[in-house]
């Protein structure tokens, strides 16, 4: 154990929000001190080392040399003894592996401590528009070159400290490790100066981004984890609203990150990094009127019409049968339904619904022909309304619905559960937050997720049931004004607008 004396106070930055600092609420949030003494600090100096290639003055993560001394993914291993089957020097997450990893816990609180830099959706397109100009690209690696790493830092940190030992769940760990190894990738890489270098280093954006680990999915299997480990007198209430309101910054936060990466790979005129990242989400396509990850003339109808096409092939896949789902454009007069937005946030906010209302109207339907019932299929209607301020898509379904009593809880991450207590995991979903593919064993982490990316730029999604009948969710997006200026009120005090952190809501809601 470390003395007395080395342990560090907490940064504000890191203590727990909305949570009064008194001695009885302090253990609430994972403590720090524990951290420091799980993930090993450089002391002392007395591993040498060379000055970090990004011009930082400390090395925050390096690869482990020692074995003498603990590293942050021995503790990893260590937690999920009779389990891991990795080699000693490395550590697998999904189908990517990381040496073990050596933390300054201290830089980095020091740098997860610093100030994101906000960015306006403005900028970001008058960048996009003028993408050929390579001087500006440069400027701009080298900012993402100094904003990325304190905002992967504040990720790693989020996660590190997740409250009532949620941070202590191995995959979260894992997911954690990710971070710290993304972290060392930045420190490795030198300032780009010519553009030889903002080329590779978009090279590394684009390695980032396209990581088969899906975060959410991992996450979601640590909840399940904590949960089972948990008795009923630690679910209480007010720790899992704590819970939820750390998963959620972490979430919306994280959408900012990946945004910010993802518009400047997407606006690179150096194709094998612009090709990769779209392969790797079809939804992103080389229309003239996409600028990084924004369209000016998003097609809201055949963006929908593809996220059907898609959920319709994978239904079909799990089930061996599809409901029928009618996409109707009801806007009046002679305005259609495209407008500014992100292409891939609608087709994973739509593909989201649309896979709940499938699996449920399928599982109705089962349910009756089991029960020698001779019904037709209800079919899905999405109903799609270009008003002056929202673009609204309402997804209906005839999948007998959510009890109220369950409402409240369909929206939040901590409500995540495991397939084990629904039909033996006969559950569609994505393989992760960002493309329509994919099957897994774990839901409860869409519908928020969706939420989430609809509220970044503004938006809202609701829902409303009728139990014994069917659902009905709406979805609600603002207009990212005209090329992004001229931006409505509920845009410009959107997270995605500011600093992809989630505005305070009165007395804790989400």
């Amino acid at each position: 154990m470390l003395a007395r004396s080395a342990v560090r106070k907490v940064p504000a930055c890191l203590k727990p929000r909305n949570v009064p600092t008194s001695r009885t609420k302090a253990t609430n949030r994972a403590p720090i001190n524990q951290i420091i003494v799980k993930h090993s600090e450089i002391a002392n100096g007395s591993l040498k080392r060379k000055a970090p290639a990004c011009g930082w003055r400390k090395t925050i993560v390096s690869s482990s040399s020692s074995s003498s001394s603990p590293s942050f993914s021995s503790v990893v291993d260590d937690d999920a003894a009779g389990t891991n089957t990795n080699t000693p020097d490395e550590i697998s997450i999904g189908k990517e592996r990381f040496e073990k990893l050596e933390v300054d816990m201290e830089e980095l609180q020091k740098l997860a401590a610093m100030r994101c830099t906000p960015l306006s959706l403005a900028d970001m397109y008058k960048y996009a528009v003028d993408f050929s100009n390579q001087e500006q690209r440069l400027r701009n690696a080298q900012f993402l070159h100094k904003e990325l790493p304190i905002r992967i830092a504040q990720r790693a940190v989020d996660l590190l400290t997740l409250p009532h030992g949620l941070s202590d769940a191995h995959p979260v760990q894992q997911i954690a490790h990710m971070y710290l190894s993304y972290l060392q990738k930045f420190q490795e890489f030198p300032v780009p100066t010519t553009p030889e270098e903002e080329h590779e280093f978009t090279d590394l954006l684009q390695k980032i981004v396209v990581n088969r680990s899906s975060i959410p999915k991992a996450i979601a299997r640590g909840v399940d984890v904590w949960r089972k480990n948990h008795g009923p007198a630690e679910l209480q209430v007010v720790r899992l609203q704590q819970m939820e309101e750390a998963l959620y910054r972490f979430f919306t936060a994280r959408v900012g990150l990946r945004f910010l990466i993802e518009h400047h790979i997407l606006t690179s005129p150096h194709h094998a990094s612009r090709s990769l990242l779209q392969k790797s989400h079809p939804s992103m396509s080389e229309n003239e009127d996409m600028f990084g990850c924004i369209q000016t003339d998003c097609d809201t109808i055949r963006e929908i019409k593809n996220v059907v096409e898609t959920i319709t092939i994978l239904t079909q896949d799990l089930f061996g049968i599809c409901p029928e789902i009618q996409v109707v454009d009801a806007t009046q007069g002679e305005h259609d339904s495209k407008f500014t937005y992100v292409p891939h946030h609608l087709q994973y906010m739509v593909g989201e619904l649309l896979k709940n209302s499938c699996r449920a109207t399928v599982k109705r339907y089962l349910e009756s022909e089991a029960n020698g019932e001779t019904i037709q299929m209800p079919q899905i209607r999405v109903v799609v309304v270009k008003g002056k301020e929202d673009v609204t898509i309402k997804v209906a379904d005839r999948g007998g619905g959510i009890p109220r009593s369950q409402m409240s809880n369909i929206l939040r991450f901590a409500q995540s559960f495991s397939t084990e207590d629904d039909n033996k995991g006969s559950v569609l979903d994505f393989d992760s937050d960002d493309e329509v593919t994919g099957t897994t064993n774990l839901r409860g982490f869409g519908l928020p997720l969706a939420r989430i990316y609809a509220r970044y730029f503004g938006g809202e999604l609701t829902l409303k049931s009728m139990e014994g009948y069917g659902l009905d969710a709406y979805l609600q997006l603002p207009r990212l004004g005209d090329s992004c200026e001229n931006l409505p009120l509920p845009v410009k005090f959107s997270p995605g607008e500011l600093n992809s952190n989630p505005p305070r809501r009165v007395g804790g809601a989400l």
